[in-house]
């Protein structure tokens, strides 16, 4: 049976050599999450609400799954006419985050952002990039945005050290 989040009982995707876990909360309309390895933590960057382009994927309904042995978070979500989904499962040493967004129209923006840290970093697979500035940092699909279709981004996040 999986493990579904309500509003008042919030997720966490805890490492399974205990390097840090992956904790999901429910804020006014969506999942926030953050990433911890021991003290450090990042946040996820979401924006207002109602937006049809927000800064991270809108994350509506989510569970904990096992899945060949693994335990691993599924999401789904939706913001005007855009389809969002998530998988997170860790690795040797971190977590890996799969999204992929379905547009119906031009996307704004896509991609997923975080408070900036020094003490994690942020590996994008093929076909994503990281953007950084002094505050934040967006992991993003690589390329032109400028079309509709599925587009897709992935990245493994791992302590610094």
């Amino acid at each position: 049976m999986p493990n579904l989040s309500t509003s008042a009982s919030p997720l966490s995707l805890p490492h399974p050599d205990r390097l840090g876990r992956v904790l999901f909360q429910w804020d006014a309309d969506r999942f926030e999450h953050a990433i911890e390895f021991g003290a450090d933590r990042i946040a996820c960057r979401s924006g207002a609400d109602g937006l049809a382009w927000p800064d991270s994927p809108p994350i509506q309904q989510l569970s904990i799954e096992s899945i060949e042995g693994r335990e691993v978070a599924l999401g789904v979500g939706c913001a005007g006419t855009s389809h969002w989904s998530l998988s997170v499962e860790p690795t040797p040493d971190g977590f890996r985050f799969d999204w992929a967004c379905r547009v119906k129209e031009t996307p704004k923006q896509l991609g997923t952002s975080y408070d900036a840290s020094a003490a994690m970093r942020v590996v994008p697979e093929d076909l994503s990039t990281v953007v950084l500035d002094d505050a934040a940092m967006r992991i993003q699909p690589d390329g032109p945005i400028a079309s509709t279709g599925t587009f897709r981004w992935c990245y493994t996040v791992r302590p610094a050290s």
